[in-house]
C-alpha cells in the first residue's frame, strides 16, 4: 500500500513538474551571459539550465519590482502621501500572499470535504476523536487515529 501511494505520488509530482515547465518557457535562454556570481549570490547554482534560468528571472525580477517600489515611495514621500503609500502596499502584499494557487494539486486540502472521500489530513480534530478524548481520556487516542 504505501509503495503504492509513494508511486502514485511521484507520478503526481512528475506531472506537476511538466505542466509547470510548459505553462512558462522563456523566448530566449542566457545560457551564453556570464552570471555565475549573480546565480551563486542567489544560490541557485542547479544543474539544470531551465530551472537556472527560471529561479534567475525571478530574483531578477522581484529586484525590478523592489527598486521600483522603492522609487514610488521616495515620490510619494516627496508628495507628503508617503506613509499612505507605505500602508496601502503592506496591505496589497498581505493581500498577495494569501492568493489561491499555493496548494500543489496532490496536496490536500485543509478542508476535509474538497479532498478526495473527503478524508481529513494529519492533526485533524474530529467528532471520533473528541468522543473518545472524552470518555477515555487524551491517553486513549492512539497517533494512528
Amino acid at each position: 500500500m504505501d509503495k503504492d501511494l509513494e508511486k502514485y505520488r511521484a507520478s503526481r509530482a512528475e506531472k506537476y513538474r511538466e505542466t509547470r515547465k510548459s505553462m512558462w518557457k522563456p523566448s530566449f535562454s542566457l545560457q551564453g551571459i556570464k552570471m555565475s556570481n549573480f546565480t551563486t549570490w542567489f544560490g541557485l547554482n542547479t544543474t539544470d539550465t531551465d530551472q537556472k534560468n527560471e529561479k534567475m528571472w525571478f530574483w531578477f525580477i522581484l529586484l525590478l519590482k523592489f527598486i521600483f517600489w522603492i522609487l514610488l515611495w521616495g515620490f510619494f514621500i516627496q508628495i507628503e502621501f508617503g506613509t499612505v503609500f507605505f500602508f496601502i502596499s503592506m496591505f496589497y502584499w498581505v493581500y498577495v500572499s494569501m492568493q489561491v494557487g499555493t496548494r500543489k494539486p496532490w496536496e490536500p486540502s485543509a478542508y476535509s470535504v474538497f479532498n478526495e472521500n473527503c478524508e481529513a489530513i494529519d492533526g485533524t480534530l474530529n467528532a471520533e476523536q473528541f468522543e473518545r478524548e472524552l470518555k477515555f481520556g487524551a491517553g486513549a487516542v492512539s497517533a494512528n487515529n
